[in-house]
């Protein structure tokens, strides 16, 4: 059970890892940040052994989308198919291996592979392969066909993100989501329509961005126009768990922020009133990382591509009734503060990289009273990487 310690604001912070006998004892290593062989390893401990997200579901939002991505350094491909199910398979021609697509396309109903036209239902099976037996006419038999379908991919949709997971035997999506979906289960995520999506192709580690996500410290120093540091007071510690889900809450919602009213944007879903001005942000371990309103969704997924670059897929979300056009100046108006925000922390980022290349890097200091939520998100990966405190 997670304890936590009242603040003198009234806030709850969690009863962490952290204490004064840890002062300069860092829980990863600075080379966790920057050594190519380490974030190899994390490929193979982490991503390949997690339910990571891979993509959004309105990449494919039509029968016959197929979008390529890569986790973990595979390639895989999100398909949509006949039904409306998201299906995600190794990016890997049955026949010689050959990725069947790198970037996205729209098919009517078959992927086909450009080496040597085998091509594939959207279900992944295989549908012809021509002079399969030096005939003209000669196709695989039916058996065949069975055989060398497209290897599916376990996977999950979830609040409009695809996750995927590349272990042998996952745990299902379903129980590891579960806690957070009890706790949002008043959101409506069937009604989300995207406002607007970017990306950033970041020159640093992905773990920074995690850890400056959950840093609340940092607000009134990098992000003024939220408030006073009464903004970052007003935030309470909440852990899901503390292996998968940690994150906060701003019970009362932004310090100075308007109250909602009659004229703001519609709700996703049947809000309660206690809700309606709370804000939650948690990451979604490893790389999904979540902000939730009564009336609006971002997510900022992280595709770590090197020890040092990672690329940011930010996307802002609303209800469906919110695509009105009455609405487009407020809509607009929310993604340019969202926005703001997540560039406003870039140049802080890409210090905070240089900075893992210094000897004292190993010997930096997690506060008890700030920083407990980021040292379980630190000792989350210590422990999947093996890393000694």
């Amino acid at each position: 059970m997670t304890s936590y310690s009242t603040t003198s604001t009234g806030n709850t912070i969690v009863d962490g890892p952290l204490s004064e006998d840890t002062y300069g004892r860092s829980i990863l290593p600075a080379s966790a940040y920057t050594d190519p062989q380490e974030f190899a390893r994390e490929q193979r401990m982490i991503f390949s052994a997690e339910w990571v997200w891979a993509g959004y579901t309105h990449w494919v939002g039509n029968e016959g989308n197929v979008h390529p991505v890569e986790v973990a350094g595979k390639p895989l491909l999100i398909v949509r198919d006949g039904e409306g199910n998201v299906n995600v398979f190794h990016n890997s021609c049955r026949h010689r291996g050959m990725v069947v697509t790198q970037e996205p396309i729209e098919v009517t109903q078959r992927i086909q592979c450009a080496y040597h036209c085998w091509s594939y239902n959207l279900d992944g099976s295989l549908a012809a392969a021509p002079y399969f037996n030096r005939e003209r006419r000669g196709a695989p038999s039916p058996e065949s066909r069975r055989k060398l379908g497209l290897l599916p991919v376990p996977s999950a949709v979830w609040a409009g993100m695809v996750f995927v997971n590349l272990s042998a035997d996952p745990t299902p999506f379903a129980d590891v989501i579960a806690p957070l979906a009890e706790r949002w289960s008043h959101i409506d995520f069937d009604r989300l329509h995207l406002a607007q999506e970017r990306t950033f192709d970041l020159e640093v580690n992905w773990k920074l961005a995690v850890e400056n996500f959950l840093d609340f410290y940092h607000l009134p120093f990098v992000h003024p126009q939220v408030g006073p540091v009464a903004a970052s007071l007003d935030v309470d510690d909440v852990v899901i768990d503390s292996q998968v889900i940690v994150g906060g809450c701003y019970p009362r919602g932004a310090v100075g922020k308007a109250k909602k009213s009659e004229d703001a944007l519609p709700f996703i879903g049947d809000v309660p009133a206690g809700k309606v001005d709370s804000q939650d942000i948690f990451c979604v371990f490893p790389n999904a990382l979540v902000f939730l309103e009564a009336d609006w969704f971002q997510v900022i997924a992280l595709s770590p591509a090197a020890a040092d670059r990672t690329v940011e897929h930010m996307a802002v979300f609303v209800d469906s009734d919110a695509a009105a056009p009455r609405f487009e100046e407020s809509v607009k108006s929310l993604c340019d503060v969202l926005f703001h925000v997540n560039e406003q922390d870039i140049p802080f980022l890409y210090k905070l990289q240089a900075g893992r290349s210094s000897d004292g890097a190993n010997h930096t200091t997690l506060l008890p009273s700030w920083d407990q939520i980021t040292a379980m998100f630190q000792t989350a990966v210590a422990a999947r990487m093996g890393y000694q405190s």
